[in-house]
């Protein structure tokens, strides 16, 4: 599957038999999403076919539904001003005949449907434990039975097979043991189901295989053993090393269990505000929790970033690293905590005086300007500066980091390549002279070549004594240049230790591949 230039999906062969429970899985920007989107009919793929019982489908949703695969989405679609029973009779409509006339007349044969329809949504109800919430509007319930409610209304289309997208997002632990035994309970009634998911301790626990895609392309699939041992899939997830790690050589997980518990304690130390140096922070995060709605994407955590230090927040795809980031530069609310920069609470503070107080954010997709010049973009990470003097020597502060954009400065930013771009983006961001830089995934999709150009710069920025703030996918490089790093996992800190020792330690492996 292309868009334009870009290939999303290279060339996948994959199989789901009947009865089986399939697990996909995969890095930001591997390409589940659009995998499943070509399977549904969503996108017409541009190469490749898709076949159902033997027989090729067309790419287009109703038909994919009417031949027996249904889905849900990865951010809830339901229709929230109908109400439960509603939503699950929609599911239904691809398996009655009745049409427009039969409708407008609701002569018997249309009755009767109806009935049988009702009947069927009522049994799914009671399936998913729903039923004594018929009559309820679906924006009422809690978030965990929308889940539950989207999975029904998928099931009224009577499928053999069931696409999951994210099923467990934004659960908390009991509703995510609810849906593993939903799951199960929908494959013994004969229906295949494929999920994708980035909690993988629920993905290994459920599935019969396991397939990872990286990069558009499926790098393995075999058991959950087999998945989680494979060296390919632990580098697709920890990255590859930063040339400029001081500890390179040292081999990964070689650590005593000694050492793993006091990452483990350590973790517990920073949210409890324990054994603290006597460092005043630049920044603290207190017991922060941030929810889209009803979705707790940030459960509570806790941590500090020294001046001059560069801290790092890693963890795989929906553990909310970048909820956090926005959450500190003022684009998001936090439910509940504490923020401290410099001192001064940042809650409730607009995202334009944050940045005034000296906290600048680089987000992830860089979201450069693309018809500006590369010196316009500069200029404008500067907005709120009036000395012209200093925002010409920063500038050229710019071009001295990343020569690249010195040489070709009355270009449009959105003619440049992806790795030139997020120069820019990080160049911009450093315009507004701040105490405090946040980098937000500054080597996604980016190749090895050019990820390690970015890499230098941040070791280079830190040299500096730059502060900085980093979220990256690539955990080996951005814990060869931190001196803090915190694992996340869906929304919670579940390791934190210097850089060098979560480097080597066995612990974050286990963290991103769901082992126990």
């Amino acid at each position: 599957m292309r868009f334009g230039g870009l290939t999303a999906v290279r060339s996948v062969d994959f199989t789901v038999n009947a009865g089986e429970i399939v697990g996909l899985i995969g890095p930001n920007g591997a390409g589940k999403t659009t995998f499943f989107n070509c399977l549904t009919g969503l996108y017409v793929p541009t190469e490749g076919t898709v076949s159902y019982k033997g027989t090729v489908l067309p790419p287009k949703p109703h038909l994919v539904t009417k031949a027996g695969i249904a889905r849900t989405f990865q951010n809830i679609r339901l229709f929230a001003n109908m109400t439960v029973l509603e939503n699950v009779l929609v599911g239904r409509h691809t398996r009655t005949k009745e049409g427009l006339w039969s409708a407008l007349l609701r002569g018997p044969g249309f009755k009767k449907a109806e009935r049988a329809s009702e009947e069927r949504a009522m049994e799914l109800l009671e399936f998913i434990g729903l039923a004594h919430k018929r009559d309820h509007l679906a924006r009422n319930l809690p978030y965990g039975e929308q889940r539950k409610l989207e999975i029904a209304r998928a099931m009224a289309s009577e499928p053999g097979l069931l696409l999951l997208d994210e099923p467990t997002a934004g659960m908390n632990p009991q509703e995510t043991r609810a849906t593993e035994e939903l799951v199960f309970a929908i494959r013994d009634k004969g229906i295949a189901v494929l999920l994708i998911e980035h909690d993988m301790r629920f993905v290994f626990n459920l599935s019969d295989r396991v397939a990872v895609l990286v990069q558009g392309e499926k790098l393995v699939e075999g058991t959950s053993d087999v998945v989680q041992a494979d060296e390919r899939v632990i580098a697709a997830y920890l990255g590859e090393p930063f040339e400029g790690d001081p500890g390179r050589g040292r081999s990964r997980g070689g650590r005593s269990s000694r050492s793993r518990s006091r990452s483990r304690r350590r973790a517990q130390h920073h949210q409890q505000h324990q054994g603290r140096s006597q460092v005043t922070a630049l920044l603290e995060v207190e017991d922060l929790r941030v929810s889209y709605g009803k979705i707790e994407a940030v459960k509570g955590i806790s941590f500090s970033v020294d001046a001059g230090q560069v801290v790092t927040l890693i963890g795989t795809n929906g553990a909310g690293k970048t909820t956090t980031l926005r959450t500190l530069s003022g684009l998001l609310k936090p439910t509940s905590g504490k923020i401290l920069f410099d001192g001064k609470p940042l809650n409730g503070v607009p995202a334009h005086k944050i940045v005034a107080l000296g906290l600048a954010h680089s987000p992830e997709g860089r979201r450069i300007f693309p018809r500006l010049t590369i010196a316009e973009n500069l200029q404008l990470g500067a907005f709120l500066r009036k000395d012209k003097e200093g925002i010409e020597k920063d500038i050229q502060r710019a071009y001295d980091l990343f020569p690249i954009l010195g040489e070709r400065r009355k270009q449009a930013a959105g003619t440049l390549s992806g790795g030139e771009q997020q120069m820019l983006a990080m160049g911009r961001a450093l315009m507004s002279r701040p105490k405090l830089l946040m980098l937000d995934e500054p080597s996604m999709g980016l190749s090895p070549i050019m990820m390690q150009k970015i890499m230098a710069t941040i070791s280079e920025l830190k040299s500096q004594g730059t502060t900085i703030l980093l979220v990256e996918q690539n955990a080996q490089a951005a814990l060869s240049l931190a001196d803090q790093g915190h694992v996340m996992e869906v929304g919670n800190v579940v390791l934190s230790g210097t850089g060098q020792d979560l480097l080597h330690d066995e612990s974050v492996r286990k963290a991103y591949l769901g082992e126990d």
